[in-house]
């Protein structure tokens, strides 16, 4: 990988936090050019970029349906665009430009979160993610690396489908058409889960010894009673505004149950010890730009709330506020693309890990 594991998962809490938390397009333009930049340079280096670009296009899609379900449906406005007829059911009635506003807005913040997410998904090494779990969290480490693996081969799949049925003579006019596209998906789908599945059993995968028994019901009640008192917390947060102290030490005690049950669950679990990744000088730029970025959010979201807030219907102004710092911090998403690597610089080559058995992680 180009920058080193914790590096990614710094830069994915920086551009999740700023496509999450604002509202504002102008701001959600900004951060999609950068993050598109290192979207762009690493499908360059990466050949399953093409699986994630046509999951972006249906972001697109998404982004076409927002905006046409908000300008359809939603009639409130000043400024008239055009007026359906009345008798039309839902849709009768004035298109105004406000909701036009509003529907470019949350398909362009739709859009900036599935491209975080899509670029995240492209650099990330799926294995190397899997060492930062916790070892009490190994059926959560499971479930990861599947999700990461499930758009790309679906869309591999995909093509490999299609250009079988091409070769065959078959032609995609209609929906009709996609019937022999989608029914073969399906049962390569199905078959990869039962290989899956088969292979999870025979290697015994959460299976408990005899001499851990103790320990996994030791672990079910920490989470239990962790989960029921962090229920409890925050409902006497928000029926006992006056004394929230009992439910702070609540919510506390719940976060320790739950914290001392995965370490129990962990302690029964024996990992590989791989070799360690390098901690590189771009990284570090890489990773300030991030703690930047995230900073500056986070200033002016205390600052001044509404400068993330996007509300263009009366009595308010339909059109959209950009604030500077807000974009300098969309900016720095894109520090990945600048400092990457070049092709044949040794960081971009795949080094063979060596394996102590033995060890926990």
């Amino acid at each position: 990988m180009a920058y080193h594991t914790f590096t990614w998962l710094m830069w994915l809490a920086a551009a999740a936090y700023l496509a999450l938390a604002n509202q504002q397009p102008l701001q959600a333009v900004v951060l999609i050019l950068a993050v598109g930049s290192v979207f762009t340079v690493a499908s360059r280096r990466n050949p399953s970029g093409q699986s994630w670009s046509a999951f972006l296009r249906f972001g697109v899609w998404a982004w076409l349906l927002a905006l046409a379900f908000n300008l359809l449906f939603s009639h409130a406005g000043n400024s008239v665009l055009l007026t359906l007829p009345r008798s039309w059911p839902l849709i009768g009635g004035p298109l105004t430009l406000e909701a036009l506003l509003f529907g470019l807005a949350s398909g362009a913040n739709l859009f900036a979160v599935l491209l975080v997410f899509a670029t995240f998904n492209l650099v990330i090494d799926a294995h190397r993610l899997l060492r930062w779990i916790p070892a009490g969290l190994y059926q959560a480490g499971l479930v990861i690396s599947i999700a990461l693996s499930f758009v790309p081969q679906m869309v591999s799949g995909l093509a490999e489908i299609r250009e079988a049925q091409r070769i065959r003579g078959h032609r995609f006019r209609g929906l009709r058409d996609l019937i022999p596209l989608f029914v073969p998906l399906i049962t390569t789908a199905l078959e990869r889960s039962l290989t899956l599945a088969e292979s999870i059993e025979a290697r015994g995968f959460g299976g408990v010894l005899k001499g851990e028994a103790m320990t996994a019901e030791a672990v079910t009640t920490n989470l239990l009673v962790g989960l029921m008192a962090l229920l409890c917390g925050l409902i006497w947060q928000a029926l006992r505004p006056s004394a929230a102290w009992v439910g702070l030490v609540m919510l506390a005690c719940g976060v320790a149950l739950i914290g001392l049950g995965v370490h129990l669950q962990g302690r029964g679990v024996r990992r590989t010890h791989y070799r360690r990744e390098l901690w590189r000088a771009r990284d570090t730029w890489v990773s300030l730009a991030c703690l930047a970025a995230a900073s500056l959010a986070t200033y002016v979201r205390m600052r001044d709330p509404s400068a993330l807030a996007y509300y263009p219907y009366p009595p308010f102004s339909p059109w959209p506020r950009f604030t500077p710092l807000l974009g300098l911090a969309a900016l720095l998403s894109a520090t990945p693309a600048f400092l990457w690597p070049a092709p044949s610089s040794r960081g971009d080559r795949p080094v063979a890990p060596t394996v102590q058995a033995g060890r926990r992680a």
